[in-house]
This record gives structure tokens, sequence and C-alpha cells, in this order.
């Protein structure tokens, strides 16, 4: 028997979980901490990295869709049926892939997310664009970061298009929402030196807490073996004025006569630097 029959048919804009699927969608993360996904792939991610599914959401025209998916689904997960109409009204994307799923995410504290002797953190300070975000999150996990933090001026890392460009990295890699005002302190009185990765052609950064001139580091002559925090900047301004002064060193990607290279990139290649050298240690 087709697992669809599993589905319990909604046709209301106005339900309960439709609504919170819409908030979440529209606002990266409902008050209850819901966070939404969409497409087999992803929820299927979700599911591998342990995440609860609170509800799974099916499109009608595609209910065959979701046998594969209610097969990993526990008895008690809501499982609803909506009209294309419905489904249409609250998701993200222009074309729908439908299937999608409220997901029940928890948030560590600072603290508990910086515990390695030999912690890799990466800090978005203002990285914007969800691709972005996604791209440096998935490389923070590749490449063995301990956590990734949001400051203020970052797009949500629950944000629909971030959690896509994440391939599923989201669901493992440990992530948590502050503001630069607790996290710098908090990094220094763990002994952790704080890097500022140096968006290509912005000399406002480069000042000591005195207001003097400092020079930044070839990436591949700074020492990244030992506990450090990666500060990624927004995409064409770099760190803001009063975050870059905190940072103990600057560090620069070589490269040849571009324009730039885009946050996610450029913080690819620092993560891939950190892991070389602390692989070769």
């Amino acid at each position: 028997m087709a697992q669809s029959v599993r589905l319990r048919p909604v046709n209301s804009r106005q339900n309960a979980l439709v609504k919170e699927l819409r908030e979440a969608f529209s606002r990266g993360r409902t008050e209850g901490g819901l966070c939404a996904v969409e497409g087999v792939r992803m929820i299927e991610e979700a599911i591998r990295s342990r995440i609860k599914i609170h509800a799974l959401f099916v499109r009608a025209s595609s209910a065959t869709k979701s046998d594969r998916l209610l097969e990993q689904m526990g008895k008690h997960t809501e499982t609803l049926l909506l009209p294309n109409e419905v489904f249409d009204s609250a998701v993200d994307t222009e074309h729908p892939q439908g299937v999608a799923a409220l997901v029940k995410v928890s948030e560590p504290d600072l603290a508990s997310a910086l515990q390695s002797a030999q912690a890799l953190v990466v800090v978005a300070a203002g990285i914007q664009d969800p691709g972005n975000l996604g791209t440096v999150l998935r490389s923070a996990e590749a490449f063995g970061a301990s956590a990734m933090v949001s400051v203020e001026g970052s797009v949500s890392h629950w944000n629909p298009k971030v959690v896509r460009a994440s391939a599923g990295s989201i669901f493992r890699l440990p992530l948590l929402k502050s503001n630069s005002g607790e996290v710098v302190p908090e990094l220094r009185g763990r002994g952790m030196r704080l890097l500022g990765l140096l968006a290509p052609g912005d000399k406002s950064a480069l000042r000591e807490r005195d207001g003097s001139a400092r020079a930044p580091r070839w990436i591949q002559e700074c020492n990244l073996t030992g506990s450090c925090a990666l500060f990624i900047g927004n995409e064409g301004a770099g760190l803001p004025s009063a975050l870059a002064r905190e940072m103990d060193e600057f560090i620069a990607i070589p490269q040849a006569k571009v324009e730039s290279l885009n946050a996610g990139v450029a913080a690819s290649i620092a993560l891939y630097e950190a892991r070389r050298q602390r692989s070769a240690k």
C-alpha cells in the first residue's frame, strides 16, 4: 500500500501548521524554533542529521514524491496533503518542489560551541547574500570548523536560501546568533586569536586600535593551527570599522587582477588553508 494514504488532507490556508510553514519561510524561524526546508533532498539531509521533523507538507500534484520520505517519518509526525494553491502560498520558491517540512532546531550556547581545545570558529559579520552564507556554512563543515556565529548585519542562517545553499551542512555544524559585543570578549577570554579576512581593496580596515596603519599578512604565511576565529565581513565593505579594530591580525588571499572574490569563495579558501595547516601539523 502506498505510504501516501498516511497523508491528512488539509484545504485551508489558515490551518495552524500551514501558517507556521508560511511564517518559517518568510521569517527564517518561528517563535517556537521551527524552521522550514523544501525538497526531498534537503528533508532527507535533515533526517540523516537526526533533526526532528515536526510536520511534512505535500503538494497534491506531487503526492508520489512523498512515499520515500514517509517511510522515514516517525508515526507521530504530522503529514499533510495540501491543494497545489495552498502549498504554493506557503513555500518560498517560485517553482515549488512539491514537498516541504517544518523542522525543530536547537541553538547551542556560545560557551559550549567553543569547547574545542583548538577551536576554529567562523564569525559571519555582515554577510548579507544568502548564497554566500550558505557556501560559508558548507565549507565550514567540510574543512572542520568547530562552529559558526552570525552577528549583527548578517542574513539569518535559517533564511530558506541559506538553507538550500548549505546543502545540509546547516543541520550538522553548531550555529548560533549573537552580537559582536558578546562574541569578542568570549573569544578573547578563551585565548583565541581574532583574524579578519580582508576584503580585496578594503583599506579602511587596516588600522591598529590606536589608528595607526597596518598591513595584512598573506594567508599562507599566517599560523592557523591554533585556536582562532575567522571573521568574514560584508561582501563589498568588509568588516565594520569598530569590529575591525578588535582584530589581532588581518589576512588576505593573493589573487590575480580580478575585481574581488565573493565572501563565500574567500572564506572557503581561508578554511581550506586552515585545514591544510592543521592536517600537516
